[in-house]
């Protein structure tokens, strides 16, 4: 059975709530997962989040799910993806102090997958980058997702079929756009919020092109 261990992680405007999903043996891989945007009701909760999580595991990965400051359990106020960025590094940190010898990829769902790749230009500063990433629903109509025009990473997207913010015309001009796209993936019949049964089964197929 997975494990999963409640924590209190120090992050930049203080203690982040999180949460930790492990595999029974040593993860192959290790991941971030961001949650949809803390002002429109989203946290480390979200069924999303939540789906992301457990395929992580059922991947054989291990799943750090955690709160964006001034959300749910975790200290300081809402940064407007600022300070979110820097949280996200602080739990980077986590996983690479607890797993030093496993990938990581990041996986972000809305204002999660928008959060995720703003990370990955310091992340490659930092010369820690991510072995991949995985947007979920990326609001394509309200980010310009700069950073993966000069991404190096591979970059996977599992999007809905009929979600407003991430439209297929938007989704067919990527290629042209993020030379790393990998993957794209729809789920059939799914809105931005995916309640759909192939959410799980749809993440596990991108993860598993992201991973070796």
């Amino acid at each position: 059975m997975p494990r999963l261990t409640p924590l209190s992680l120090q992050g930049p405007a203080g203690a982040l709530q999180a949460e930790l999903l492990e595999p029974e043996a040593t993860p192959a891989f290790v991941a971030t997962v961001a949650h949809p945007h803390p002002l429109y009701g989203g946290d480390m909760d979200n069924h999303v989040v939540t789906t992301a999580a457990n395929a992580v595991v059922e991947r054989g990965g291990a799943a750090l799910r955690f709160n964006f400051r001034g959300t749910g359990g975790s200290e300081g106020r809402h940064d407007e993806g600022r300070g979110e960025t820097e949280d996200l590094g602080a739990c980077e940190q986590e996983l690479r102090r607890r797993f030093p010898r496993s990938p990581r990829i990041g996986v972000g769902y809305s204002f999660g997958a928008v959060v995720t790749m703003a990370r990955l230009p310091q992340a490659q500063v930092e010369a820690d980058p991510p072995a991949g990433l995985l947007l979920i629903a990326p609001p394509l109509t309200h980010y310009d997702f700069e950073a993966a025009t000069t991404a190096t990473v591979p970059v996977a997207v599992v999007y809905g079929q009929l979600d407003a913010f991430t439209t297929d015309a938007m989704i067919r001009r990527l290629p042209r756009r993020w030379p790393t796209l990998g993957s794209c993936l729809e789920v059939a019949g799914a809105g931005h919020d995916l309640s759909s049964p192939e959410l799980g089964p749809t993440i596990r197929q991108a993860l598993k092109s992201l991973l070796p």
